[in-house]
């Protein structure tokens, strides 16, 4: 048997060139012992073959990439939140034919109207954007790489089905990752005004609680924000969150307990995210609350009080 192995080897030697078994270096006919490797020649050396099987690297690393994006996206949908989508997923699968789905919606009989794909999905996709969305992209220019090492040297790069299937996977979610990064735009810089409004109607409402105080025991409000100041020990923030002094204008000018004059309300303005005093967006706080302006209307420039009256252009 090993002579009918040898005899069928021999036939699939050349004498004129060949390649060492071990290593896979060239190796000479007269060459007993492999240069490289050290390998000793018992037989004639491996003739390499006339015709080799394609590569599929290319168009695999292109599809693999995409199949991270999606179970990564997948994964962190179902189980994140407290696995809100898939206890909603479970519920809309099986209703309430399970001992489990009928345990899930009795601690949460709102998990049929969830908004799973229409928020979450949009929310997260866009939270993920970050990562997923330059992922994607790589796995779009490995997936048309392919194809051009594939047209160009069909006989050393094969795969052609995997790397169309990676490429037009790869241009969805590039698509639907951009146009969740650039619909939440919007919402994020809006959702940012807020919280910083937010953050300088709290430090109003810290000044008006101090103001409350400081009228209680006098019976009138100060005249200005550092006469408060000298009232009570805490700091008073004196801006708003964009930097613009806060104004301070007490009017209703009456008697008071201590002196012969005071004032019986006031009113406290920050310009707000325009830093334009009189426009929609003003944060306007009144004796103590928080009041709406009108949008349709433009609020009228209130200065500190002054003996003098002030005129406006």
């Amino acid at each position: 048997m090993t002579n009918n192995l040898q005899k069928s080897s021999s036939q699939a030697f050349s004498k004129a060139a060949g390649v060492c078994p071990c290593c896979g270096q060239n190796a000479a006919p007269e060459q007993i012992i492999c240069a490289v490797c050290g390998a000793r020649r018992v037989d004639e050396p491996l003739v390499r073959p006339d015709r080799r099987l394609p590569s599929l690297g290319s168009s695999m690393t292109a599809l693999c990439l995409v199949a991270l994006v999606i179970i990564v996206f997948l994964m962190a949908w179902v189980f994140s939140n407290d696995m809100k989508v898939g206890r909603v997923l479970m519920v809309q699968v099986f209703g309430d034919n399970l001992k489990v789905t009928r345990n899930l919606l009795q601690l949460d009989p709102l998990l049929p109207y969830y908004r799973i794909f229409t928020f979450d999905a949009y929310r997260l996709a866009f939270y993920l954007s970050a990562v997923t969305l330059p992922l994607s992209l790589f796995a779009l220019w490995l997936s048309q790489r392919a194809r051009r090492q594939i047209r160009n040297r069909p006989a050393q790069f094969g795969g052609i089905r995997l790397a169309n299937t990676a490429l037009a996977l790869s241009v969805i979610l590039t698509m639907a990752f951009s146009a969740a990064v650039i619909t939440s735009i919007p919402r994020a810089i809006e959702r940012g005004r807020e919280k910083h409004a937010a953050a300088t109607r709290a430090s109003m409402l810290q000044i008006g609680r101090v103001l409350r105080n400081y009228n209680d025991q006098f019976g009138r409000y100060p005249d200005n924000l550092e006469e408060l100041q000298e009232f009570t020990r805490e700091p008073l923030p004196q801006m708003d969150y964009w930097e613009k002094q806060l104004i301070y204008a007490p009017g209703a000018l009456v008697a008071s307990r201590e002196t012969a004059s005071g004032f019986s309300d006031y009113r406290m303005i920050s310009a707000g995210p325009d830093e334009i005093i009189g426009t929609p967006d003003d944060i306007v706080m009144q004796d103590g609350m928080i009041v709406p302006v009108a949008a349709e209307t433009e609020l009228p420039l209130i200065l500190p009080y002054t003996d003098k009256p002030q005129k406006q252009d």
